[in-house]
């Protein structure tokens, strides 16, 4: 009998001591598990059910989808949608706190159509990180205009087939980091003019441009460019320490070298620079060449090389080699940590 008291006193604690944790661990334990199992912790007590209505970052990703699908008693692919949007509703609706993170990763592009109004409820809750994943399809999702000018947004992350079209003059006031994955920027003017004042980290990955886009974000530090056409960009800034380039973007650097300097600034206080899937070229060489030059602050390079040589430029190779040898000396000179991978 005495054995059954103490197991239940000690089981009671264990509850106790879970329950009396401070709201914002509570948080942070509901935030690693699933959102449809989080969900069921409401039913324990009043204190839980404030817990899960007050959940301050609401991850719906394909696990909840494949949940929410099963859940749905018509086997319908088209009322198994729509119960996943009911359910992201209903919890949405019953949220009672502030939402400072909303992220949605579907593997399906079919949930796309009811993106907006969440965007714009999350929005208008406090969302500091919004998170967009979705595959690449034959529909264009474009994000609503209202969230480029959020004023509690500080991080933006979007790998989808999006259509980004910020008119002249937009301005996200806080975003500190922004991604863009598999997105079209669309400008409507000659050259629109995209104003990120407190931008600290910008990602562009197989993005196209289409029209001319001028960033103004004096804060950048760390600027990776892959697979986009950067000839209607203007995105190295003065201020950038971290920068990651791949091949093409290299290769288009090199070129705006030699035109106009007020399209080009060299990145003065760059710290580490890194070229992925480098080539055996001399446009990519003369391109990694002034980078290098340019900035006397480096100190680690990372290369990814890519061994590719077009045979029938190699003397034009070694001869643009023969002569750069001094200034490749000079460039190599300051750097403290060079990492060449194949």
């Amino acid at each position: 009998m005495t054995r059954l008291v103490r197991s239940k006193v000690s089981t009671d604690a264990r509850k106790s001591f879970i329950c009396d944790l401070p709201t914002e661990i509570l948080h942070k334990i509901l935030e690693h598990m699933p959102i449809q199992d989080a969900a069921i912790t409401s039913t324990l007590s009043k204190r839980w059910n404030q817990m899960w209505s007050t959940l301050p970052h609401l991850v719906f990703d394909s696990q909840f989808l494949d949940f929410a699908f099963n859940y749905s008693f018509d086997s319908e692919f088209d009322a198994g949608v729509g119960n996943a949007a009911r359910i992201i509703n209903t919890i949405l609706l019953q949220h009672t706190g502030p939402i400072l993170g909303f992220h949605f990763m579907s593997n399906d592009d079919y949930m796309a159509k009811y993106l907006d109004p969440w965007i714009i409820f999350v929005s208008k809750h406090g969302i500091q990180k919004l998170t967009i994943h979705l595959p690449n399809g034959s529909c264009l999702y474009e994000l609503p205009y209202g969230i480029m000018t959020c004023s509690s947004l500080t991080h933006l992350e979007v790998l989808a087939s999006t259509v980004f079209r910020p008119s002249d003059c937009v301005k996200f006031p806080n975003l500190v980091s922004l991604e863009l994955v598999d997105t079209q920027i669309e400008c409507k003017l000659i050259e629109d003019t995209l104003i990120l004042p407190m931008l600290e980290t910008l990602k562009l990955i197989s993005c196209r441009v289409l029209g001319r886009m001028r960033l103004v974000a004096p804060k950048l530090e760390n600027l990776t460019i892959d697979n986009i056409d950067i000839e209607n960009l203007n995105p190295i800034v003065t201020s950038i320490k971290h920068l990651s380039l791949d091949r093409l973007s290299l290769e288009m650097l090199a070129e705006l070298f030699h035109v106009a300097a007020d399209r080009l600034v060299l990145p003065q206080n760059l710290q580490t620079l890194k070229i992925c899937a480098l080539g055996i070229s001399v446009e990519q060489f003369s391109g990694a060449l002034i980078l290098l030059r340019g900035s006397s602050n480096l100190y680690e390079l990372d290369l990814s090389v890519a061994v590719e040589v077009d045979e029938s430029r190699t003397t034009e190779l070694f001869s643009y080699l023969s002569t750069a040898e001094s200034h490749l000396n000079e460039a190599f000179r300051m750097i403290q940590k060079v990492r060449v991978r194949n």
